[in-house]
């Protein structure tokens, strides 16, 4: 009897709130963070409020709440799509701190869709997901949701507007029209966009975005534990919105029932991106998200991970990515090591040589690059060189494209192979059922021409563990094997002859694991702690077996200011390099941006980054990768003098912090200008601090903030010591007690070109 009363008054509660829900046109739920509305006939967002304010852009987010791109592997990928307002029917049910949406009675087709919102009184934070009853012929090729538009009020716009953005290790955007002026400009995370751009997991390494301005900030996250592929973007629209774009695709899911694998998390907080990324930390850290031991447990780290050697990088052959591939004068191999030798001096530090274009194939030409061009017998002599000097060697590599035939040396093919093992089996496939032809860095233009293989072949997983195999009987030290496959992850394949899903999926990410298994018996048997890694940080999926690659921050630079997210979130697990800049000069003016290689360089180590500099072949160093030649480069002296005067902080007084430590937000300070940044080819600014600064925490309670001075002249800042107890500042790396710091406030003069350390505890 008592259940029967239960369900009863149950019921009353839920026709009440119905009832009160169709006296008006919208929804709403509130609590102390914030007051949802949503519009009761469609469900789409109309306000999310803090403090009264509204904090999205009600015009742009009354569009559809949701929209599923179906497609028909019978008719060639034949492209069905279906949003929210085109259901005829939707219900709503509100029950306690639960909305339900339903619709159904979508023309033409017996679909029905239901959407729940879930909320808390005591959470800033609400869980959105959505679920397809599909009888339709189709697969679900992605969904769209939720919709969420802000207002651009961003600092260009005379705002207090930003949107933080976590490609290439992290991004803030202050100024939308950065990146329609370039080459990056948005495009839709859909077959056949690849590379640079919002894919996850790959050149977005994590899961979440963020919005604020003076009233607060609007977090909007997938709390994904398996890291399905997803499009993580940002857009301007209509209506002076700028929409922060989720893409969930669903692993070609057919008829029946299908319920997204996780929540959409959106909530309210205060602060900056720094606030925003330790929500998305605390959700990563307790789930059941894989993560590798950190780096003061993990026994697979070589003993120099800890010595931070300084990454210098150069091709033997040719300048740059395309053209002439006559070798160089630093070919052959080891007619570099005296230019190596003299770095270690001006550095003082261990090196690591990270070659290009040193393939027996081509340049950039993969799956095969052994043995090294020129024979093994040089190679061999340069690697036993650079370990007696203790100094390590490195090699980048392609990834798993295939060659068919390399353009920038065409005296390279593999039709033969390519036609006697009908390869095109294992190729990548477009959703029309045709080879895809959106290989990376491949085409007419590219670097070769060529496809993308699809790692679910057996053939993939066989010939990256023969070169994997075949470099480490060299004692190469770091194999970049998986450069092109950002953060370690592949492209989409809508093969249906592969053995996985039509379209991208979960699949993905299970077929690159296999792969990074495969060579995990040679890497344990090398003799020597040999690392593998990828073009950008890996990806939180990939994490756990790439623990050292070329971070590529600069990327950033075609779009707004590069972060250091990543290291906020990884900082713990794995220490990446600064990379070989590549794209720079092609976004920067840099007769406009003097100091734009002394502030790439303070950047990296604020981020935990080991530093990398790219030189030509007289030694010097340059730009970026890319950069002629024989444009005018940077300050020689002033890269060494920053390099040498960095580095030393993380073998020194430093080490603990900028080696293994947790990365927090900074304590605030006074007196920095901005330098910024001038685009090409807006001429807009990207704004920088004139002293770049990082926060870490080692142990239980010790605390280290860096402050970097890469100007050739002094600086002064002044720091409020205020609730802070034991502060210490530390001018050098070999100080190892600190000077004691006042009570109140602290005035620190920075010396050009150097970094000073406080600690602290609180």
């Amino acid at each position: 009897m008592k259940k029967i009363t239960c369900s009863f008054l149950s019921l009353i509660i839920v026709v009440i709130l119905m009832a009160s829900c169709s006296s008006s046109n919208v929804i709403s739920y509130e609590n102390s963070f914030y007051k949802l509305t949503l519009n009761k006939k469609t469900g789409s967002l109309i306000t999310i409020e803090k403090k009264g304010k509204n904090l999205i852009n009600t015009p742009g987010s009354e569009g559809p709440l949701f929209t599923i791109r179906f497609r028909d592997a019978s008719q060639k990928g034949e492209i069905h799509e279906f949003n929210a307002q085109q259901a005829q029917d939707c219900k709503t049910i509100v029950k306690d701190e639960l909305i339900t949406l339903i619709y159904s009675q979508f023309k033409n087709v017996d679909l029905k869709v239901m959407v729940t919102v879930s909320m808390a009184k005591d959470s800033p934070f609400m869980h959105w997901n959505l679920s397809v009853d599909n009888n339709t012929p189709y697969t679900i090729d992605h969904i769209d949701f939720p919709n969420l538009v802000v207002t651009n009020d961003l600092i260009a716009t005379g705002g207090t507007g930003r949107i933080f953005w976590p490609a290439q290790e992290g991004c803030l955007i202050e100024d939308v029209k950065i990146r329609d002026e370039n080459g990056m400009k948005f495009r839709p995370i859909e077959y056949p966009q690849m590379g640079w751009g919002g894919l996850y997991p790959s050149s977005v390494q994590m899961q979440f975005m963020a919005y604020y301005n003076a009233t607060g900030g609007l977090y909007l996250a997938a709390h994904d534990e398996q890291c399905n592929p997803k499009g993580i973007e940002f857009h301007g629209t209509d209506n002076n919105g700028i929409k922060m774009d989720f893409r969930l695709f669903a692993g070609g899911a057919g008829k029946g029932m299908y319920k997204m694998p996780y929540d959409m998390v959106m909530g309210v907080f205060d602060g900056d991106w720094y606030d925003a990324a330790a929500i998305y930390r605390n959700w990563r850290e307790t789930s059941a998200m894989p993560v590798p031991p950190k780096i003061k447990d993990n026994k697979m780290l070589p003993d120099w991970y800890f010595e931070s050697p300084v990454v210098i990088t150069y091709p033997v052959r040719g300048h740059k990515d395309m053209g002439d591939m006559t070798p160089n004068e630093l070919y052959p191999y080891t007619n570099a090591l005296k230019i190596i030798g003299k770095y270690n001096k001006d550095f003082n530090s261990k090196i690591m040589a990270l070659l290009m274009h040193w393939e027996g194939s081509a340049p950039w030409a993969p799956p095969y690059v052994w043995p090294p061009y020129g024979g093994e017998k040089n190679y061999l002599e340069f690697v036993k060189g650079l370990h007696e000097k203790g100094n390590l060697a490195g090699l980048y590599c392609s990834g798993i494209g295939y060659t068919l035939r390399s353009n920038t040396d065409t005296t390279y093919n593999m039709y033969k192979e390519y036609n006697e093992k009908h390869l095109e089996k294992v190729m990548k496939v477009a959703p029309d059922g045709t080879l895809a032809t959106n290989g990376v860095c491949a085409g007419p233009n590219a670097q070769r021409l060529g496809y993308d293989m699809c790692p679910a072949n057996s053939f993939v997983k066989e010939v990256v563990l023969d070169q994997i195999s075949k470099i480490a009987s060299s004692k190469t030290d770091y194999i970049q094997y998986f450069d092109q496959n950002l953060g370690g992850g592949c492209y989409p394949c809508y093969s249906t002859t592969h053995g996985h899903a039509y379209g991208p999926g979960l699949w993905q990410n299970e077929a690159m694991h296999n792969i990074f298994k495969g060579f995990q018996p040679v890497i344990e048997g090398a003799g020597y702690k040999l690392l593998v890694g990828c073009e950008a940080a890996a990806s939180e999926a990939n994490l756990s077996y790439l623990l050292y690659n070329d971070a590529r921050a600069t990327i950033n630079l075609f779009t707004g200011t590069p972060v250091p997210a990543y290291a906020f979130v990884n900082h713990e697990y794995v220490n990446n390099f600064m990379g070989n800049q590549n794209g720079v000069s092609a976004a920067i003016d840099l007769k406009k941006s003097p100091m734009n290689f002394l502030q790439r360089l303070a950047y990296a180590f604020c981020a935990g980054d080991m530093l990398t500099v790219i030189l030509r072949g007289n030694g010097d160093m340059i730009w970026d990768w890319g950069t002629l030649w024989e444009t005018e480069t940077p300050n020689q002296d002033q890269v060494k003098q920053l390099v040498r005067n960095l580095n030393v902080w993380r073998t020194g007084a430093g080490k603990d912090f900028l080696v293994e430590g947790r990365m927090l937000k900074p304590l605030p300070f006074e007196g920095v200008t901005n330098v910024p940044m001038i685009t090409k080819p807006g001429g807009r600014n990207i704004n920088f601090p004139s002293v770049f600064t990082s926060n870490w925490q080692y142990g239980s309670d010790r605390k280290a903030q860096f402050f970097v001075n890469y100007l050739p002249q002094e600086q002064e800042i002044i720091i409020s010591t205020a609730g802070l107890k034991n502060v210490k500042v530390f001018k050098s790396a070999s100080d190892t007690q600190g000077e004691l710091a006042g009570d109140k406030e602290l005035s620190l003069k920075i010396t050009p070109l150097s970094t000073i350390m406080i600690t602290y505890s609180k």
